[in-house]
């Protein structure tokens, strides 16, 4: 049995891979411990691994309303906190932890890993293209480096490098990187099949973190399925507007719904690009229609290696209702675009992603591996 910690923080669609890997290895019998946001606790706990929360993260909250300055400057002080360097290094030597998986967005805490002496993988959520060039060399990055803490460099200084994403969408994938395995997103689903006799099912799904321009967006997408023949459903993930929606008759406001409970009904998802909602609507065999809302994140880039796959359609988030109407019209009835869209849900399907970055965290400690990820040299 190794003694695995994962260190995570609650960030929206970083979670659900973790808490993936997390699972799998509590399934192979592994001793697992999450150190975490204590809002974390109780979503770790299905998994079956402990649970711990971290003191030097209760200065984050990713639900609370904020500039776009306010957003930068918190996850760039994420990046390069020494209160959570030093704690991830006290925890992990107080544990005797054999093995650590730390996600990207806590470089400090990859440091943190390197000071306790503990083997350690980073893990990257979305495309390591927008990791490596967009956050670590755009205003994130910049602040953590005026910080103390280049975020490339701590990341590299961990024993190996874990990507959740398809090599063929990410860019950084069709050239690889030294000690990076792309092991595909650990997200699920199965082959959509809607009702023929219902209107289609057009799934609304936004950041569970708070953007600016959430809220208009939101009315902008259900006024534009308010004019057609569509039954609409906003899943909200708990993240409240600031102001109220106007819904049309045809479409549904939930705070909280499950994809997994929706999207095998669905037709269409509309999102904003971020990687965790996109693959999993993949997974569904589902094509999108993407509204990128931060222009620093991942999700134009997502968004345009959706486009680009042929598997949904990119617009500007600040697009007109009508815009959004005959998007979502197109996608409908695209049949090229569903079957791109279904290549890429059996390619998901058929990762073992969750497997293979457990097998690539166990190497580290010479354990013998249950599955076989895709190597940089592979993708």
């Amino acid at each position: 049995m190794t003694a695995v910690t994962l260190v995570t923080v609650d960030a929206g669609g970083n979670a659900p891979p973790m808490l993936d890997i997390a699972r799998t290895l509590v399934r192979r019998g592994e001793d697992v411990r999450v150190l975490g946001h204590e809002r974390q606790r109780d979503r770790v706990a299905p998994t079956g691994a402990r649970f711990e929360p971290l003191d030097a993260l209760a200065f984050w909250d990713c639900t609370i309303p904020r500039s776009l300055p306010s957003t930068l400057g918190q996850f760039s002080r994420l990046g390069s906190d020494g209160a959570l360097r030093r704690e991830v290094a006290d925890r992990l030597r107080s544990d005797e932890t054999d093995v650590a998986l730390v996600d990207c967005l806590t470089a400090s805490a990859v440091l943190g890993a390197r000071d306790a002496g503990v083997p350690s993988a980073v893990l990257f959520h979305t495309f390591l293209a927008y990791w490596r060039d967009a956050y670590a060399r755009g205003p994130v990055g910049i602040v953590a480096r005026l910080r103390g803490v280049d975020l490339r460099a701590a990341w590299r200084s961990a024993d190996a490098r874990i990507v959740t994403a398809d090599a063929t969408l990410d860019p950084a994938g069709h050239v690889g990187e030294p000690g990076t395995a792309w092991v595909g997103p650990t997200d699920t689903g199965v082959p959509a099949h809607p009702d023929p006799d219902r209107p289609p099912l057009v799934v609304v799904s936004l950041s569970t973190t708070w953007l600016p321009g959430q809220t208009s967006a939101y009315q902008r997408i259900v006024t534009a399925l308010g004019s057609l023949p569509v039954r609409g459903l906003v899943t909200a993930g708990g993240i409240a507007p600031d102001r109220p929606i106007d819904l049309p008759p045809n479409v549904e406001w939930a705070d909280r719904r499950r994809h997994a409970d929706v999207l095998p009904e669905a037709s269409l998802v509309v999102g904003h690009g971020g990687h965790s909602t996109t693959s999993t609507a993949l997974a569904h065999d589902l094509p999108l229609v993407i509204l990128p809302m931060n222009p620093h994140a991942d999700q134009p880039m997502v968004a345009a290696a959706i486009e680009a796959a042929g598997a949904g359609v990119a617009l500007s988030p600040r697009v007109r209702p009508g815009q959004i109407a005959e998007a979502v019209v197109r996608a409908l009835g695209d049949r090229r675009m569903a079957a791109a869209a279904a290549d890429l849900g059996r390619r998901i399907r058929s990762a073992d992603a969750a497997d293979a970055a457990s097998d690539r965290l166990l190497a580290l400690v010479g354990r013998p591996t249950h599955s076989s990820g895709r190597s940089p040299e592979e993708a």
